[in-house]
């Protein structure tokens, strides 16, 4: 064979198996190598493989703001059941057995009722509704009322204080290492999102964790009046569901932030929530725990200042113009601030003053030490005075 020919067998058989390895290579037995490999190269010792950071991803959007918001409130909103007792005696009366035997022994009726509070401070102080524990903050009030938290905990409770007026009440609980829930700086915006916090049939179904519900703020400053009759003012509404046990609950931000002590709800007749739900707000909340606990109760407080919706009626005057003032007591606080007999108060604390049940609603927001802006009218004079509510004698 000649060399040129040798040579040409010699390049056909090399092209030959460089087309059988390159056949090799290609077949299903020898994966391909992906984009992702060719890009980031092999793995550092240590780095986490993409399935652990695509877990740890998941695991990430699963954890939302109010996920958050809800782990950082739930410990400090606790489940509270109020147990009383009372003796009654049997409306029919036998006479004649009575002559024998004497009269029948009372008995013993006991009644529970449930609601939900929130730990305000390491101390063991509780904030919840008036309502939940009224039937142990009279006086003479026979009736037990244990405290109960989301770790399992139970502890009994005493009522410092109380204030019908803002439907508030302030437990005390004897314990250690208590989760306190984180008060909010700012009053809340419409349309920003919120849950309730609360222990709706608690001890019905046997379990002291709380549940939540979500919503947003549907509104600010409402004046409603629940069945109770008491005005509740410049409350908070939500949509939040705020279901039977709820009450005293709370009501927290997307932080996980109390804005407000949970109330009462509006259900149109029915049983349940319709999404209109009303939350006191927690600064208020906060002043009146600072009141009861400073002096166990809340202070009563004048203003020095009579009125008479009749004499008002004979000078002319309907509702939208105003409060006339007849009276102003030597010494108090309306005569301090200049007000006198004639005057006619329009507004308070920057709000319109329609009639002297609003005047009063308004003024029970503020405390004893306060000092309240008042906007009076002097024949065809409007006047701004200011006037400090002294405690009531």
């Amino acid at each position: 064979m000649k060399p040129r020919t040798t040579c040409l067998v010699s390049i056909l058989v090399a092209f030959a198996a460089g087309l059988g390895t390159g056949s090799a290579l290609d077949s299903p037995a020898t994966p391909p190598i992906s984009e992702s490999a060719v890009a980031t190269g092999p793995r550092a010792a240590g780095e986490p493989s993409p399935n652990a950071l695509a877990q740890e991803r998941v695991a990430r959007e699963r954890s939302s703001a109010l996920v958050e918001a809800t782990r950082a409130a739930s410990p400090s909103v606790v489940s509270i059941v109020v147990t009383s007792r009372q003796l009654v005696r049997s409306a029919y009366r036998d006479p004649f057995y009575e002559l024998f035997y004497g009269p029948p022994d009372p008995q013993v009726r006991q009644s529970r009722s449930m609601g939900s509070g929130v730990v305000v401070d390491a101390r063991g102080y509780v904030l919840t509704n008036h309502h939940v524990v009224e039937s142990a903050a009279g006086k003479g009030a026979v009736a037990e009322i244990v405290v109960t938290l989301p770790d399992g905990r139970s502890f009994p409770a005493k009522v410092v204080g109380s204030d019908k007026d803002n439907d508030l009440a302030v437990l005390r609980v004897e314990a250690k290492d208590l989760p306190v829930a984180t008060l909010a700086r700012d009053v809340p915006e419409i349309g920003s999102w919120v849950l309730a916090i609360g222990n709706p049939f608690g001890y019905l179904i046997d379990d002291p964790r709380p549940t939540v519900t979500a919503g947003v703020v549907s509104a600010l400053d409402r004046t409603f009046t629940p069945s109770s009759g008491v005005t509740l003012r410049h409350v908070i509404q939500t949509d939040a569901a705020i279901n039977p046990g709820n009450s005293g609950g709370a009501l927290v931000n997307a932080a996980g932030e109390l804005v407000g002590i949970n109330t009462f709800i509006f259900t149109g007749g029915g049983q349940g929530s319709i999404g209109l739900g009303f939350a006191i707000p927690v600064a208020r909340a906060m002043r009146i725990v600072d009141e009861i606990v400073r002096y166990g109760r809340v202070r009563d407080f004048t203003t020095g200042l009579v009125t008479d919706p009749m004499a008002a009626r004979a000078m002319g005057l309907r509702r939208g113009d105003g409060v006339l003032v007849t009276e102003v007591q030597k010494n108090s606080p309306g005569a301090r601030a200049g007000v006198a007999p004639g005057d006619i108060i329009i507004g308070i604390d920057g709000r319109k003053v329609s009639d002297l049940e609003e005047l009063r609603g308004i003024l029970r927001l503020f405390r004893v030490g306060d000092r309240v802006p008042l906007k009076i009218r002097r024949d065809t004079e409007e006047r701004d005075v200011s006037l400090e509510l002294a405690e009531a004698p």
